[in-house]
């Protein structure tokens, strides 16, 4: 027999092992590359919705530096047991702004002259310290609050929460407000 006589051979449709075993290892990569990203987006989506329930200090620092510039005078009430300070009177034309610091957290209570207090208004979580000095007709007063906030991530890369840092660091602000009102 010659070969072109030979019955042609069928070969068996499907798959070899090497073919089958490459295409595993690229769905497994593949697998893995979005199971990261997913982890990566949720540790992402934590730490926003963390920092929602954060005080934002530039928007409460605006509000008592307005509250102070259109006073009349800044008085710091201190308790007569340890000194610490309990409130601070913010006196206006029309109203009083009373600012009282009340576990953790610092009230904002608008008191008109005539007629009875509004209700008390959270200004700021998270407060540690608060002092002020309550300066006078040539020198502002000086407010300074100590708090806690979340932290940012020391690096975006995925990596274990002991070597992530902390997710509370402390941060100080201090507000140097000068009445106006009166012709200040």
């Amino acid at each position: 027999m010659t070969p072109s006589s030979l019955p042609p051979v069928r070969r068996q449709a499907g798959f070899t092992v090497i073919e089958m075993t490459i295409a595993l290892v690229l769905l497994l990569v593949g697998l893995m590359i979005a199971a990261d990203l997913l982890m990566e987006s949720s540790r992402m989506f934590v730490e926003t919705s963390g920092e929602a329930l954060d005080t934002p200090a530039a928007l409460t620092d605006a509000r008592i530096r307005n509250d102070v510039q259109g006073a009349t005078s800044v008085t710091p009430q201190l308790s007569p047991i340890d000194g610490s300070l309990v409130a601070i009177q913010v006196s206006g034309d029309g109203e009083d702004i009373v600012y009282q610091k009340i576990g953790d957290s610092i009230y904002r209570t608008v008191v008109p002259l005539s007629g009875p207090p509004q209700d008390s208004v959270l200004l700021w979580r998270g407060v540690t310290f608060w002092n002020c000095d309550p300066g006078g007709m040539d020198s502002p007063a000086i407010l300074t609050v100590k708090y806690t906030r979340r932290s940012t991530p020391h690096t975006p890369l995925p990596v274990l929460p002991v070597y992530r840092g902390p997710l509370q660091e402390e941060a100080t602000e201090v507000l140097y407000l000068l009445p106006r009102g009166n012709g200040w």
